[in-house]
């Protein structure tokens, strides 16, 4: 038990993503090739420190991408 848990203790810690498909959606995009550069970007983003909340994420894809903007 004692080898395990050392074990366990050297994985890093991967923090649930902050940014989802479902989230994409709701923002008014639809589902495509995009979509999976934009959470590679908002988890690198994240695990990098940059965006540490689901707001501060929304906002930076919102921003980012041009969402509910008028052209």
């Amino acid at each position: 038990l004692l080898r395990k848990r050392e074990e366990f203790a050297n994985e890093p810690i991967i923090p649930p993503p902050l940014v989802r498909g479902d989230d994409l959606i709701a923002l008014g995009m639809k589902p495509g090739p995009k979509f999976g550069e934009i959470l590679e970007a908002v988890e690198t983003l994240q695990l990098e420190g940059v965006l540490k909340d689901r707001e501060e994420a929304l906002d930076w894809v919102t921003r980012e991408y041009s969402l509910g903007q008028k052209a």
